[in-house]
């Protein structure tokens, strides 16, 4: 005789799915929280009695609440019975963004009737953040060809070009009516080589220098360099300089160059309104330093954090190639740059990069 086969605990099933790695979520029809186990907790933060009985929206970015995203998953999942692996943003209790892969599931009972859906959440924000740091690579790969057929196809005329024009302005039109033209022109085709040499740069950065190095030095030259430009768009610079730092092994002027861009970034950020630019050192024991530029513009919008470093991403109509070419830069000396920022109260960039292994 054929042996019974031993049904399942059920408590012990539900002690499975409770303690499981992935968030397991269970939602009624109309789309709210049945149940919720401990995989959720640790990810989204709050405790079941907090969400249990509220609608799964809750655990959405506005940016996918606005996209109708609930409505889009409750037909798919109908329509085809589950979805799976599909890949968006939750928010969890602390207001921080994360990428998740869901597949979620109609479930009906005996008479085909559709009581609720069960969802497994897995974060794979380590993954998409991988995946921007491949694309980023990829793209500074494409950048570099790129750069070398730019400067060896326009070099050349650019040059001709700048000379023809600047001869011309010297000796015929410094003073008929087609002077301010020409300057056009000139400032122009500076312009357009200006362009091709930072795509260089950003593929093949000229190479770095060591020494040892004043974080403090590099800040307060970095601002004295970009204060008049600040003053005019109404924007006033704070220091906050920690004087006990420990030394760098550094670049001078590439960190310089990295500030600037940052500089830069918050004066476009504030250039109707004005504000405060405040730049702060402090050290992190006596491994490291950390450069603060923080700003009290518009902010960052969340959606395009993940993204700023990536070359040619820009909102402002810039060519995207700055704070990519800072952040090359900051990973040349070891470091790290990121970014925090909340709508309407400013952004802030933390570049942190370790001390000289031989000071005292």
């Amino acid at each position: 005789m054929p042996q019974a086969i031993a049904q399942p605990d059920p408590a012990l099933v539900a002690a499975i799915l409770d303690m499981a790695a992935d968030a397991i979520i269970c939602v009624s029809a109309d789309d709210r929280i049945l149940s919720y186990n401990k995989g959720a907790e640790r990810m989204f933060g709050w405790s079941p009695s907090e969400v249990v009985g509220q609608p799964f929206a809750m655990l959405l970015p506005e940016e996918e609440l606005a996209r109708g995203e609930i409505d889009w998953m409750r037909r798919t999942t109908v329509a085809q019975g589950s979805l799976r692996d599909f890949e968006t943003r939750r928010k969890t209790k602390e207001g921080h963004i994360i990428d998740v892969s869901i597949t979620r599931t109609a479930v009906y009972d005996d008479s085909g009737n559709l009581i609720g859906y069960s969802a497994i959440l897995r974060d794979i924000s380590d993954r998409k953040r991988i995946e921007r740091q491949l694309l980023t690579a990829e793209r500074l790969a494409t950048a570099g060809q790129v750069a070398a057929g730019v400067a060896h196809e326009i070099g050349a005329p650019l040059t001709a070009i700048s000379v023809a024009v600047d001869h011309m302005l010297q000796s015929r039109c410094n003073f008929c009516g087609g002077g301010e033209e020409m300057q056009v022109l000139l400032s122009q085709t500076d312009r357009i080589a200006k362009l091709a040499r930072r795509l260089v740069n950003l593929a093949k950065p000229a190479g770095l220098v060591f020494a040892p190095t004043s974080a403090n030095d590099v800040v307060e030259q970095a601002t004295s360099l970009v204060q008049p430009q600040l003053s005019r768009h109404r924007i006033r610079v704070e220091l906050e300089l920690d004087r006990g730092l420990p030394p760098l092994q550094a670049d001078e002027a590439q960190l310089q160059q990295v500030l600037i861009n940052l500089f830069l970034n918050a004066q476009h950020a504030m250039a109707e309104t004005g504000g405060v630019l405040t730049v702060s050192t402090r050290a992190r024991g006596r491994d490291g330093i950390e450069i603060v530029v923080a700003d009290n513009g518009p902010g960052i919008a969340e959606t395009d954090l993940p993204h700023i470093f990536t070359p040619f991403f820009s909102r402002s109509g810039g060519t995207g190639l700055g704070l990519a070419l800072a952040a090359q830069i900051v990973k040349s000396h070891r470091g790290t740059i990121d970014a925090a920022s909340r709508v309407g109260h400013g952004a802030a960039f933390t570049i942190r990069l370790p001390a000289s292994e031989h000071h005292d």
